[in-house]
């Protein structure tokens, strides 16, 4: 479940709980970006 999911089940609800698990999820949301930046040539470590 992402981040907003939980938001919009908290803002429904307004269960203290589902706030706890939007900010948990955010916070892994943050750290699980991918650090892909697109610097190398279209088609680089293809076979």
């Amino acid at each position: 479940m992402t981040a907003s999911n939980y938001w919009q089940l908290f803002l429904e609800t307004g269960a203290p709980e589902l706030y706890l698990m939007y900010q948990q999820a955010l916070k892994m949301e943050e750290t699980n970006v991918s650090d892909r930046s697109g610097r190398s040539p279209s088609g680089y470590g293809l076979q």
